[in-house]
């Protein structure tokens, strides 16, 4: 019988496998919810200002650090290229910077006082944690750590720093931040000061899922 000349109302038989398979590919071309996982991820910021590297190499362990919790996507940026829709989406933010002359650089100071003056960025709430490297052992690391923090709580966040556990006494601690020394005494980032800062950005993270929830 030729194709034109078909009765109106025969019915076309489709096998199965088929029919699947179409529908299938319907289903995969619809958009995808923005309910569940995708919804609920939790989003790390680590921020920081670097010359010569240093810093820059601690961001990178606060960043795998976090990158250790399951459902944490972390971005990594220089505190100079953050824009306001970084701050905003994110839910933990660690701040890192250098040390001059025991205190936070200028230029750094500045730029976070723009996100809260000039941006208008509404930090309630959200997560922060720091670091910090500097050339002596007693050049203000640990003051500049302070005043990061102290950026963060005049702001409304709530601030972590890593967890410590002594496996013999079952003790367990946690300190202000990470810190690292990179001057003529002790150059470059060494493991235990690379693991400091992993600890700050896996404890950022940890409180922040906990935190958002379900």
């Amino acid at each position: 019988m030729r194709p034109d000349r078909l009765p109106r109302c025969m019915i076309w038989v489709v096998p199965l496998s088929i029919f699947l398979a179409a529908a299938r590919a319907v289903c995969d071309e619809r958009p995808q919810a923005t309910g569940g996982a995708q919804r609920q991820a939790v989003r790390v910021l680590v921020a920081y200002y670097s010359l010569t590297g240093n810093t820059e190499k601690m961001a990178g362990g606060v960043a795998e650090g976090a990158g250790r919790v399951p459902g944490v996507v972390t971005t990594i940026k220089k505190v100079e290229d953050v824009v306001q829709a970084d701050l905003a989406a994110a839910d933990a933010i660690v701040l890192g910077s250098p040390t001059y002359y025991g205190n936070i650089p200028g230029r750094m100071k500045a730029i976070i006082d723009d996100w809260s003056w000039t941006m208008k960025v509404d930090f309630t709430d959200k997560v922060g944690g720091a670091f910090a490297t500097g050339g002596g052992p007693a050049g203000g690391k640990e003051h500049v750590v302070v005043s990061l923090l102290l950026f963060m709580v005049s702001n409304r966040m709530v601030v972590a720093g890593p967890l410590y556990e002594n496996e013999k006494t079952g003790s367990i601690w946690a300190e202000l931040g990470a810190a690292a020394m990179t001057g003529p005494l002790d150059p470059g980032i060494s493991a235990e000061e690379l693991d400091a800062a992993q600890r700050v950005g896996q404890r950022a993270a940890r409180l922040a899922k906990k935190l958002k929830g379900p």
